[in-house]
């Protein structure tokens, strides 16, 4: 699974893993020995969010096909 480490002052994200069979916590974990933080620190400055999945987008599925007359 996909996670993100997010600025909470921008809301940017800075940094993203896959990470198998690891929970948030578990992510969590990861970036804040990534980062050498604290806990505390950490908490202050980025939160963890699971990626979003983006799934197949088949464009052409919406396209006319019907073609113009000339």
């Amino acid at each position: 699974m996909k996670f993100e480490l997010v600025n909470k002052t921008t809301e940017e994200v800075v940094d993203t893993v896959d990470l198998a069979n690891v929970g948030k916590s578990g992510a969590k974990t990861f970036f804040m020995h990534r980062k050498q933080l604290k806990e505390e620190q950490f908490d202050k400055l980025f939160s963890v969010k699971d990626h979003p999945y983006v799934g197949r987008y088949d464009w052409w599925k919406e396209e006319s096909t019907q073609l113009d007359d000339f």
